[in-house]
């Protein structure tokens, strides 16, 4: 069996992807997502600049 033939997917994955949707697709979809809105919440650079600019003792 070669290299090409193993990454290929098997039939059945094709018959699996018309009855039940390509769920990998799906799972990699919502996974960049959830890191994007992961990576935005976590981010503290604007909190940081405004600290910069910002001073209580005037």
């Amino acid at each position: 069996m070669s290299t090409a033939e193993i990454s290929e997917h098997p039939p059945i994955y094709d018959r699996l992807v018309k009855e039940r949707g390509d769920v990998l697709a799906e799972t990699r979809k919502v996974a960049k997502q959830t890191q994007a809105q992961a990576r935005q919440a976590l981010d503290w650079s604007a909190v940081r600049r405004s600290q910069r600019t910002f001073s209580a003792f005037g």
